[in-house]
């Protein structure tokens, strides 16, 4: 096989791997993707501008249960059905691992592909220079920007199998990372912050900055809080890493056994009647806006939990396949070149029954605000454990009252999720890989603080 023409490289090299595994081939899927990402730091070195292109092809040959799987670039992409077909005798077997199919009433188009054009480095430079306003206004000059960096891509995808299916579509996304410091009383905090949105005209830049604010100042200027019971009420922030750390119970069925003991074989509820979890491409304020999945499946809104009972899972082809479901559009590629996985695109609590979180905050008499997360969630499903150390505010008669420069949260997950009161309709969303994770803010009464 020789090299080809670009626009004809795909068929080419689809028709290598078809050709080369006739029988008794089960099938095979090749997936291209192509991507514009612009990259624009700004720290104490000044301003720094890359831009980057992206082409990559990745291969699965499947045959009998067993998947081979390998990426390769344009230059090499002539060689991957060899390089793949090499790999697929020493596979293990999986099962229900088969080449993806259309979706009854789905669409199978053929569509080449024309690079995406990078975004302007001026408007990630104009995203930079708003937070830093922010900041140095919001703060009244105690929070300062040391650095930041902000991502957009584009990525143009297609797909086609031999079982049928042919997809192509574009997805998008921008994440904004910086670096802030706070002084107070001669005292100096630091913090990073990260945000992200399907586009950089979507990042909630004024909303970081006074997370960030909150991050660095509150650890400096609060007093730890005291134990006792106290009212909870859990920023949607501070919430969505907790929803985001759950989602990998739903992926699949391999966490099945875990969440019938959780459960007790369904007799108990997974949390509170209040919770719903959700999956979507297209959730209001998503971190990620998707139409396929990494398989090239139609995305749904799957319903996991409805008001508090286990009622799904969220699945790609091979694992819809031995659930006997139709798969629910939830495979994933972390890069061009990483063989697909079960992730989550906006995993949230369902925000339809909730209320004004100020009419939350005016329930509590006695309470503790958890605002900001002060380091990564430590959260063990399969013990039933969790701890979550943040900052924030004591509550009194439904009003701040106090800084609290240390709170901590812990004790059993069942417990926490099924002590759920009421939610807000204020969803926010943070990242987790491959998507989001979002929530409200949570209401939990009388909760114990050691």
């Amino acid at each position: 096989m020789t090299l080809v023409h670009d626009d004809t490289l795909f068929d080419a090299v689809f028709r290598a791997a078809a050709e080369s595994e006739r029988a008794p081939m089960t099938g095979l899927e090749l997936y291209e993707r192509r991507g514009a990402l612009v990259e624009v730091t700004e720290d104490e070195a000044g301003l720094a501008t890359a831009v980057v292109e992206e082409r990559g092809f990745a291969l699965r040959l499947f045959r009998a249960g067993r998947v081979a799987f390998a990426a390769a670039g344009p230059s090499e992409a002539v060689h991957l059905a060899d390089r793949t077909r090499a790999l697929l005798p020493r596979a293990r077997p999986r099962r229900g691992f088969r080449p993806p199919s259309p979706q009854p009433g789905e669409e199978t188009t053929r569509t080449p592909l024309q690079s995406p054009l990078p975004e302007s480095p001026e408007i990630a430079t104009d995203v930079i220079h708003r937070l830093r306003q922010i900041l140095a206004s919001a703060s009244k000059g105690a929070v300062s920007l040391t650095g930041a960096t902000v991502l957009s891509g584009e990525r143009r995808e297609r797909i086609e199998t031999t079982s049928g299916r042919a997809a192509a579509w574009n997805t998008a996304a921008a994440t904004l990372t910086a670096t802030v410091v706070g002084k107070s009383g001669g005292e100096r905090y630091s913090s990073r912050i990260l945000g992200a949105a399907p586009t950089m005209a979507e990042i909630p830049v004024a909303r970081l900055a006074h997370l960030a604010i909150d991050r660095v100042l509150l650890p400096l200027s609060g007093k730890p809080c005291p134990e006792g019971r106290y009212d909870l009420v859990i920023d949607p922030l501070v919430a969505g890493h907790l929803i985001g750390r759950l989602a990998p119970l739903f992926f699949g069925d391999g966490e099945r056994e875990l969440l019938r003991t959780w459960t007790k074989d369904g007799k108990e509820p997974f949390a509170s009647s209040v919770i719903s979890l959700v999956d979507s491409g297209e959730a209001p304020g998503g971190t990620v806006r998707v139409v396929r999945d990494a398989e090239g499946t139609p995305k749904r809104r799957t319903v996991v939990v409805d008001r508090g009972q286990l009622v799904g899972a969220l699945t790609d082809v091979a694992a819809a396949a031995r659930l006997e479901t139709p798969p629910t559009g939830n495979s994933i590629r972390l890069t061009w070149s990483a063989e697909p996985e079960i992730g989550a695109a906006n995993f949230h609590v369902d925000p339809s029954p909730g209320i004004s979180p100020i009419d939350i905050l005016k329930g509590v008499s006695r309470g503790v605000y958890a605002a900001v997360l002060l380091e990564k969630p430590d959260i063990d499903p399969a013990e039933d454990r969790f701890r979550i150390a943040c900052c924030g505010y004591s509550i009194e008669k439904g009003r701040p009252s106090g800084k609290l420069s240390e709170i901590i949260l812990a004790g059993r997950l069942t417990v926490l999720l099924r002590s759920i009161q009421a939610i807000g309709d204020d969803p926010k969303f943070v990242s987790i890989p491959g998507g989001g994770a979002g929530s409200p803010t949570l209401f939990i009464p009388k909760w114990r603080f050691l």
